[in-house]
């Protein structure tokens, strides 16, 4: 099993890295790096086309506002990854990047540039320039963090149908319809949540109608029920740390086990991951443990598609601990192996 991890760059050139997996023993090799782009903050990977979108999160690209958005040929036999092409943003600080399940249609969200950007896709991987972008507008409660709009995550449904949005600095998620004919955004629904929350990232469950988004801001998570239309009815809204430092410490990252049984939520400042089990019948959430990263700073980690280990990226101590996942009842053993990875910031598995 392959794992691709994106990376900021300002200690290594080495952005991208890729790691082939021991499933038995939960270890991981180096077998391929990438330079070349600026901070690749965050991958999705295109399996059936065999493609790597990565972000190169900047304010300024050749003298023109904005980031970029670039295309990867990958190959599975060596772990390589070839260039295809770049294109821009048109918003800075590009933080999150979906791709659908065709391999033909990408979607970029540029945080400190408010907006979210759509790009078709060809058969080769080439990225053509945008189709349509979105402006976000308005602020928040908190003038240091919600000056302005801030997306910060773009999830698409199971159907491709509906693309949810949360932005940061308005706490809000914004849910769009995709007009896959006219390749645009369609303005459907926006969901308020509570003033300062900070939403950040969304999961949507793999089983159940229910999906859960993780608040940076004051260290929450929403769980809503995901109507027929696509529509968000808010749930249950639950702490993430029994005791927090909201001046030190916020969410980050948010995963369902592949079992669909417990959700597990990464704290910065507080360098943890907590876990909660989630009731199969109303999707509720019940806090059952609290493991540290043993590192700084977890921005991201990902769950291996077996369900079997959690890995935890520290950003600001260079290294991805391995976690054990304790399959019946969710919880985790201390870290099992370390690797060290320059300002890791996106695991992302091939399944």
């Amino acid at each position: 099993m392959l794992f691709i991890v994106g990376s900021y760059t300002n200690k290594n050139p080495n952005g991208i890295n890729v790691f082939l997996f021991n499933e038995n023993e939960g270890s991981a090799t180096h077998i391929n790096s990438v330079d070349g782009i600026e901070n690749p903050s965050f991958i999705c990977i295109d399996e059936k086309n065999n493609h790597v979108f990565a972000v190169s999160e900047t304010a300024m690209t050749d003298g023109k506002e904005g980031g970029q958005v670039f295309s990867y040929k990958f190959s599975e036999e060596t772990g390589t990854l070839t260039i295809i092409n770049a294109q821009l943003t048109n918003g800075g600080a590009p933080c999150h990047v979906s791709v659908d399940s065709s391999g033909n249609n990408l979607y970029v969200v540029n945080y400190s540039g408010g907006n979210i950007g759509r790009f078709s896709v060809d058969e080769t991987g080439f990225i053509k320039p945008l189709d349509d972008l979105v402006q976000h507008s308005g602020k928040g409660i908190r003038l240091d963090r919600q000056e302005g709009p801030h997306p910060h995550s773009i999830i698409l449904d199971a159907t491709n149908e509906y693309a949810y949005v949360p932005d940061l600095g308005l706490d809000k998620i914004f849910i769009y319809k995709l007009d896959q004919e006219n390749r645009t955004f369609s303005a459907f629904k926006e969901v308020n949540v509570h003033s300062g929350a900070g939403p950040r990232h969304l999961v949507i469950h793999p089983n159940l109608p229910y999906a859960y988004v993780i608040n940076e801001l004051d260290c929450t998570i929403c769980a809503f029920k995901m109507e027929t239309d696509g529509a968000l009815t808010l749930h249950q809204t639950i702490p993430t740390l029994l005791e927090s430092n909201l001046m030190e410490d916020s969410g980050a990252d948010i995963h369902v086990a592949p079992n669909g049984k417990f959700l597990y939520a990464s704290n910065r400042g507080d360098d943890s991951v907590t876990i909660f089990q989630i009731d199969q019948n109303d999707g509720s959430l019940t806090r059952i443990g609290n493991t540290s990263t043993y590192g700084k700073t977890p921005r991201n980690f990902a769950i291996s598609p077996d369900g079997k280990y959690l890995l935890a990226a520290n950003q600001n101590s260079d290294s991805i601990k391995i976690f054990k996942i304790d399959e019946e009842n969710g919880l985790l053993s201390k870290p099992i192996h370390t690797i060290h990875v320059s300002e890791p910031v996106c695991i992302k598995f091939l399944k």
